[in-house]
């Protein structure tokens, strides 16, 4: 592991002279069983310049020590590769490299890690080889190797232990270095065996759909995707597989349309010999939602929303008939019956799957609850508990024991009980499997290899079983996590052990050291379950709730996925993104804006626009009520609204006690009497007695209109009364003449008085 430090004084001016005086020797003397060559992203022969720049910062220039192996065994040796890099603006005069070792081997947990990260008192005086280093130009780099050790150089004692090795750095009044450890294993040494057990997630990338598509478990299940690759490292090894239920489902739930990698890929993990027990859905967190007041963990309610029925119908084969050896090739044509075949019936309507059929497996485990390093406070175990829980695991900087020495992964809490999982020896095994290149795995799996043989010679420590845990992060390759499980259960003193045992130990009590999670993770996680339950609400509305509740209980889970803590700005994007689909939702459904009413009669239905922007019908009761007894709301209207439309709603009502300015508040809610949306005022203006006036004013017009036409008739009928008798006769002659047709009694007044008139 890299680091930069400042060593102490004495030794900064042990290594400043041991360095001038290898300068004057040349590279010849800085030789151990092999010559060691150097390179440099500067010329070699680059002459130093005549004014030393300013001293460079510390933390712009380290120095790493890589080594071949994670352990030396016996006679055999290992290579060492020191690479200083100069991340400065500025030239690094010339300058030394000092390695040095000890020969007493580190003896305590406490110990290593101050020599880990270059302080303590752990004795590194065995002066190994001083090589002098170039000038370093700015983004410079200077490797040295191979430089060979063994047992015998470094003088190490028939002993086994982690022994501490150090490379130091001096440059004008730059002094940096490395500080590692080799582990060394004599042959004939009595193995103290170590048991070690470990855990690894097998999670899906954070998302916040609540459950995974076809294109992504397609991506996520390809040969190089990031499941084939935590399958392929950690499938029938050692190694207990935490699993999240959310990709089981995600692939059911696609029926026939799931890809056909992600069906082998479920095959595969469902013939592993692993152990396995379920992670929370969507491996959300556990202690934020203890510590954010819920009072048990969220669990998937329904995935009925996910699902299609088109993919889940089976596919009929038909069934083969049994070929007569007897019967020849051709058989004669056969005469059809006439009798009229039965309809063929139709596909039967397919079923779906129900939730507890989307998340069965065959966990070899059960009630273990996982939340994120270093995030749990004692609070947090009966939320737990409630939700039935029985093991929680933690990490080691998370408790504290009076023993003294490393905790076993067997551990209690009062009535809890824990796993314990080594915080500095799981980091370093992580770092193992996800390094990009061999030497960072190495130089990880030394630091491995350190942690290991201290803990296993620790004094007055009882036989246990050590618990390592693999983070949700994912390996480059496959291979590259199986060969750090490999190397694991390679090393000195190690001995597999299964998850289950290691839990099956003695337990040691321990003190749960409260860490909680940050308060503005916890705000919003408690924002996320008030919305929840608006949502709620607003499902009665629709004919199946559920098919709105699963949807925001499972992207709730997804948003609180460990891999999110991570990425708190994406977090924080991805829960904004959320309460803005969260409020288009729940502002969907509402009153629209209406227009002042007048009302013009003693009963009526008055209308109200009602709008449903959602994609689904709802059934709203629209409940109206009045400011003024001079109008009566009979009743609430219940009424189905079509998705994604308006319609109108029209609410009886009566006007009393006179006339004037009503104002009618309306509210909507659902058949289970959830309030939906806002309330809505409308102005009415009540002239109920315009009603008798306007029917007065009508009668009087009808009557008007009848006087009129009796006065207009008797005046006609007058005026035939003083026309001659001869003018009808010349009259009707003439018509006769012209018509031939029958005279028309009726009509004969009205032709007189046209003769009069003319």
């Amino acid at each position: 592991m890299t680091k930069n430090r400042l060593t102490k004084t004495l030794r900064a001016l042990v290594a400043t002279a041991v360095g001038l005086v290898s300068l004057g020797v040349g590279t010849g003397a800085v030789a151990l069983d092999s010559s060691p060559s150097g390179t440099t992203a500067n010329e070699a022969g680059r002459a130093a310049p005549a004014v030393a720049p300013a001293a460079a910062s510390v933390e712009d220039v380290t120095v790493e020590i890589n080594q071949s192996a994670s352990f030396l065994s016996g006679a055999e040796a290992m290579t060492l590769t020191v690479t200083i890099d100069n991340s400065t603006t500025s030239d690094l005069p010339a300058g030394t490299l000092d390695i040095t070792s000890g020969t007493q081997p580190i003896d305590s947990r406490k110990a290593l890690t101050e020599w880990l990260s270059g302080a303590g008192d752990v004795a590194s005086d065995r002066v190994l080889t001083s090589i002098p280093i170039p000038v370093l130009e700015p983004g410079g780099r200077h490797t040295i190797t191979p430089i060979t050790v063994s047992a015998e150089l470094l003088g190490l004692p028939a002993e086994p232990g982690a022994y501490p090795i150090d490379a130091s750095y001096t440059s004008a009044d730059t002094v940096v270095g490395d500080s590692e450890t080799i582990v060394h294993r004599p042959d004939g040494a009595t193995d103290n065996p170590l048991g070690v057990a470990v855990a690894a997630p097998i999670t899906a990338p954070p998302s916040t759909t609540g459950l995974l598509g076809a294109d992504a478990l397609a991506l996520y299940t390809s040969p190089s995707g990031v499941l084939t690759r935590q399958l392929d490292g950690l499938i029938d090894r050692p190694v207990a597989l935490g699993i999240d239920p959310m990709i089981i489902a995600s692939i059911r739930a696609l029926g026939n349309a799931a890809p056909a990698s992600a069906v082998n890929w479920l095959d595969r993990l469902s013939r592993a010999t692993n152990e396995t027990f379920p992670l929370q859905f969507a491996d959300a967190d556990a202690s934020v939602q203890a510590q954010a007041g819920l009072p048990g963990l969220l669990n998937p309610t329904s995935l009925l929303y996910s699902m299609e029925p088109e993919n889940f119908v089976e596919e009929a084969v038909p069934d083969a008939e049994p070929t007569d050896p007897d019967e020849p090739a051709n058989p004669a044509p056969t005469i059809a019956p006439t009798t009229t075949p039965s309809p063929t019936p139709g596909p039967a309507e397919p079923t779906l799957p129900t939730l507890a059929e989307l998340t069965e497996w065959q966990y070899t485990s059960a009630g273990i609850v996982w939340p994120d390093d270093g995030t749990v406070q004692a609070a947090d175990f009966p939320v737990f508990s409630a939700s039935g829980a029985t093991t929680t695991v933690v990490s080691s900087t998370n408790v504290t024991s009076e023993g003294g020495y490393t905790l076993g992964a067997a551990g209690t809490n009062g009535d809890a009980s824990v796993l314990v999982s080594d915080a500095a020896a799981s980091d370093a095994l992580r770092q193992a499997a996800t390094a990009i290149t061999s030497d960072e795995q190495l130089d990880a799996l030394a630091t491995l290899a350190g942690h290991l043989m201290v803990i296993a010679a620790e004094p007055n420590a009882p036989q246990r079983t050590l618990m390592l845990t693999l983070d949700r992060g994912w390996p480059p390759t496959g291979s590259r996590l199986s060969d750090a499980i490999t190397a694991l259960m390679a090393m000195p003193t190690v001995a597999a052990s299964a998850l289950s045992a290691a839990a099956a130990e003695e337990a040691e009590a321990v003190i749960i050291t409260d860490l909680p999670q940050g308060p503005d993770r916890i705000a919003l996680v408690k924002r996320l379950h008030t919305r929840e339950a608006s949502l709620a609400a607003f499902s009665t509305m629709l004919d199946e709730p559920a098919l709105l509740t699963g949807r925001e209980r499972a992207e709730i889970l997804a948003l609180l996925a460990v891999a999110w803590r991570s990425d708190s700005e994406g977090w924080a994007r991805a829960i904004t993104a959320h309460d803005t689909a969260t409020t288009r939702t729940l502002d969907s459904v509402s009153i629209a804006e209406t227009s002042p009413i007048l009302m013009v009669s003693n009963q009526s239905s008055l209308p109200f626009s009602v709008r449903n922007e959602y994609d689904l019908p709802v059934t709203v009761v629209l409940q109206a009520s009045s400011s003024s007894l001079k109008l009566s709301v009979d009743s609430s209207v219940t009424q189905t609204i079509a998705a994604n439309a308006r319609e109108s709603v029209r609410v009886p009502v009566e006007a009393r006690l006179g006339n004037g300015e009503v104002t009618v508040r309306l509210q909507l809610y659902s058949p289970q009497s959830a309030v939906i949306g806002e309330s809505s005022l409308v102005p009415v203006t009540v002239r109920a007695d315009w009603e008798g006036i306007g029917a007065a004013v009508l009668v009087a017009l009808v009557a008007l209109l009848f006087i009129g036409g009796l006065i207009r008739t008797v005046h006609k009928r007058r005026a035939e009364r003083r026309i001659p008798a001869d003018t009808y006769a010349g009259t009707d002659m003439d018509a006769n003449a012209d018509t031939d047709a029958t005279t028309d009694t009726d009509a004969t007044p009205a032709a007189h008085a046209d003769a009069g008139e003319r």
